[in-house]
């Protein structure tokens, strides 16, 4: 017997575009399928013909991904529309994980709050031309303790 909730036999369906495979699971089985883990496999194919990856990226992110946020609760229509970025044929998808968010900048944090005009590549660019010397100085004549600039820097 093939488990249904195999990832290998989920991303078949969506690749083979299997519409019977979602009213073959049980509520149960329905309840536990993870939309987000699929359009991350769904997503990328390891194939190399490159028309098939950017299909396989372009389609996922036009179809599914651009309105998750008002589908979340349609796990069903979610489904049905990973189905049509299938090709027809099983491909291999290898996991892609998602980006780890960094550790906040404190001091960047304090700079946005200073040049709110700035965008994120400017105030890098502020970081990479000045000393943390600039810095603090600039933070003493505001009058911030040293305690407080010193936690800017962790």
């Amino acid at each position: 017997m093939v488990n249904k909730l195999d990832i290998k036999e989920e991303m078949r369906a969506i690749d083979c575009r299997d519409k019977s495979w979602w009213d073959s699971l049980t509520e149960e089985e329905q309840g536990k399928v993870s939309i987000f883990v699929l359009m991350r496999y769904t997503s990328a194919v390891d194939s190399k013909n490159f028309d098939i990856q950017a299909h396989y990226l372009t389609m996922t992110n036009d179809f599914v991904n651009v309105h998750n946020n008002i589908l979340r609760h349609h796990p069903q229509l979610q489904h049905q529309l990973l189905q049509l970025v299938g090709i027809g044929a099983s491909q291999y998808h290898p996991w892609i994980a998602p980006g780890k968010r960094g550790k906040k900048n404190k001091l960047l944090e304090w700079l946005a709050a200073q040049y709110p005009i700035y965008n994120d590549d400017e105030l890098d660019l502020l970081v990479a031309t000045n000393t943390k010397e600039d810095f603090v100085d600039r933070m003493e004549q505001q009058g911030m303790t040293p305690k407080e600039i010193k936690e800017l820097f962790k």
